[in-house]
């Protein structure tokens, strides 16, 4: 009989339906959400001159992710849908990020970003919290405004009964490492939540002039975590708030291997200079960090060598870039890892993810 755990999705996706978003919408973000003929079509701004389907590629029948099992008949990426997959994957909770918000980052109207973000975490505090306490979306704050985006993240939390908010790896107009965020990560420690960075849009990563999404999908999403991850750790954050936890997801876990290396040069060589001695090894195994990855990265070997399971955790990224039929081969495939015994294989498959979101 397996000793494996039941799997906890880390990084799942709400796929938005902006016309039911509208519904809790300031009446500002409400007309952006219900008037396609609007010149502005959408609440959010667009993702990035890369990210659209390819003519080459592109098959009519499938739509712009190719032919895709979905894990029931109700909207793909809805709450049902959800709630559907979760049993036919066999997957006891997700963590869910936006899809449309990913660029909530971008945003310069604080006024405004206040307001689509209260529109947003309403609507997925109801069609997905409110559907089931297994389904577990970050909310969105207005991090443009610091201390309007510690009152949204309180009511997030204490009303609205999300797990903690998502940070957007790219658009805003300073590092997430700088001292004006630092309210926003004392009132997250405070409340004992959790913070993710995921993954993004590409800008302001030197990629503006790549036309391939192919080729900017290999460095963007880990590039923003690293840029995130640098910043945030250097600026001492984790020590300054020791209940702070964030997660770093849909950026693999390859990067990982680089600051590891690189912040062990830095403390061997530097800390004099620099006044900083601490290694990456420290971070991923002091309890504050998390990880999201899949299990059959060739990387995660090598990075569990060398510094333990505790730090990563399974992420099935339905239902973009896989499908239903992916996930269970993945989650088979983890189960079958000659790397990992069964307890490693528990931790990474859903007790690090339990542990870190506070799910028993």
């Amino acid at each position: 009989m397996s000793t494996i755990a039941k799997a906890v999705d880390a990084d799942g996706h709400i796929m938005e339906s902006l016309a039911e978003m509208a519904e809790y919408a300031h009446p500002a973000v409400k007309e952006l959400c219900v008037k396609p003929q609007n010149f502005f079509r959408t609440p959010f701004p667009t993702l990035d001159g890369v990210h659209w389907p390819n003519p080459e590629t592109y098959n009519e029948a499938h739509g712009i992710m190719g032919d895709q099992e979905a894990a029931s008949t109700h909207r793909k990426g809805s709450g049902e849908d959800w709630l559907e997959f979760l049993e036919k994957a066999d997957v006891e909770y997700s963590v869910m990020y936006t899809s449309e918000g990913l660029t909530v980052g971008a945003l310069r109207s604080v006024g405004y970003a206040v307001a689509v973000c209260q529109a947003y975490n309403d609507y997925v505090g109801d069609r997905y919290r409110g559907l089931s306490d297994k389904l577990l979306p970050m909310a969105l704050i207005p991090m443009q405004s610091p201390k309007d985006a510690v009152i949204e993240l309180r009511r997030a939390v204490n009303e609205l009964k999300l797990p903690g908010a998502m940070l957007p790896s790219s658009g805003l107009p300073l590092p997430l490492g700088h001292e004006h965020y630092w309210p926003v990560y004392e009132e997250a420690a405070r409340l004992g939540c959790v913070l993710g960075v995921h993954g993004g849009p590409n800008g302001g990563m030197g990629l503006d002039g790549f036309d391939s999404l192919a080729a900017s999908h290999v460095i963007h999403h880990p590039m923003g975590l690293m840029i995130a991850c640098a910043s945030m750790v250097h600026s001492g954050i984790y020590e300054k708030y020791p209940d702070l936890k964030v997660a770093y997801t849909e950026g693999g876990s390859a990067w990982c291997t680089i600051f590891l290396d690189r912040m062990a040069r830095n403390a061997e060589l530097q800390a004099d200079m620099l006044g900083f001695n601490k290694t990456f090894e420290d971070y991923l195994t002091g309890g504050q960090i998390l990880i999201g990855c899949e299990g059959e990265e060739p990387t995660l070997e090598h990075l569990i060598k060398r510094v333990g399971i505790e730090a990563f955790a399974f992420s099935t990224d339905y239902p973009h870039e896989v499908d239903f039929a992916a996930v269970r081969k993945q989650i088979n495939a983890t189960k079958e890892l000659s790397f990992m015994d069964d307890v490693q294989k528990s931790a990474f498959l859903g007790d690090n993810a339990r542990r870190f979101f506070n799910l028993g």
